[in-house]
């Protein structure tokens, strides 16, 4: 039987094993996918972190390579790549994890599946599948190098590639339904003073194109109903994920698992970590969630072992 069993390898995921192991804990990772990294590795891989201490600046990619790194030369043989979690099997004082090629009893599980198996926010116009040149993510930047790229978004993700891209593309612009950006103040503000062109408060209302092939936009401004159009050689869709439901059989808000102050959900001995979870207060980035780790594991060893001397730091 394992002391724990982590869903999901994302950033957080990992994170959570390298502390298991720290603790010298049995443990496992079960991801679905083929490749670690969740979002990072999917959407992301070039884009860059900001926001992470002691790193200025750090691609997704190489994030996740060094959370690979570190958490393979601590324990080489605990992640599972395309194993799927079914269902979990509460008993009374263990669980059993079922997945789509074996079936796990465990202690604990710490559930870190992030957004989960997601697929992006579409525009929502008729012909928006009919062109190849819109994007949704991002596998390579040398992709858009010279090229007109048009930006929709006002998150976090939309400021952040705009600024990332704006020194490799041709043109870059950024398209917004609201006058105000939702990303945090210095990227709005590095954004503003760039060559960036920045388009608000605009919705896009109409594709055009021809051979399957987009070659502008027709943009409305929410305020004046004004017409605008944009040519691009590509469009970049950043409107956030739609996230499917699991079978995580614990109780949510909108969703999103509920936890109590050391992570632990409605079930015993059944934590949460990251950007599936909610609490009053609660940041969706990396950071918050390694925080959150780190209580969680903390509380998980201190259930497996109760008289244990558990050190504050490593």
């Amino acid at each position: 039987m394992k002391d724990l069993i982590i869903i999901g390898a994302g950033p957080i995921g990992l994170y959570s094993g390298i502390l298991a192991s720290l603790h010298n804990l049995d443990f496992l990772i079960i991801e679905s996918k083929s490749q670690p990294g969740g979002q990072l590795t999917s959407l992301y891989p070039e884009k860059d972190i900001i926001d992470l201490a002691g790193l200025p600046s750090i691609s997704a990619k190489n994030y996740i390579h060094q959370l690979m790194l570190q958490l393979t030369n601590l324990s080489s043989d605990s992640l599972h790549l395309n194993e799927n979690v079914l269902t979990i099997e509460n008993k009374e004082n263990y669980h059993i994890v079922h997945t789509s090629t074996s079936s796990y009893e465990t202690k604990t599980i710490l559930i870190c599946t992030g957004m989960g198996l997601f697929m992006p926010r579409k525009i929502g116009l008729d012909n928006e599948d009919c062109f190849k040149n819109i994007l949704y993510s991002l596998p390579s930047k040398q992709m858009l190098k010279d090229k007109n790229v048009i930006i929709l978004g006002g998150g976090d993700s939309a400021v952040d590639w705009a600024l990332t891209l704006k020194d490799l593309v041709k043109e870059c612009s950024i398209v917004h339904r609201r006058q105000e950006f939702r990303a945090q103040d210095n990227q709005v503000q590095a954004m503003r003073n760039s060559t960036i062109n920045i388009y608000t408060p605009y919705t896009i209302k109409e594709l055009r194109g021809e051979d399957n092939y987009l070659t502008s936009i027709i943009l409305e401004n929410v305020d004046t109903k004004n017409e605008e159009e944009l040519s691009c050689d590509y469009l970049f869709v950043n409107y956030g994920l739609i996230p499917t439901k699991d079978n995580f059989n614990v109780a949510k808000e909108n969703g999103l698992i509920t936890v109590n102050r050391t992570f632990e959900t409605s079930i015993k001995n059944i934590f949460a970590v990251g950007n599936i979870i909610t609490y009053e207060g609660k940041v969706k980035n990396i950071t918050c969630g390694l925080g959150e780790a780190v209580v969680a594991i903390t509380k998980i060893d201190q259930i497996l072992n109760p008289t244990k001397n558990i050190p504050i730091h490593f």
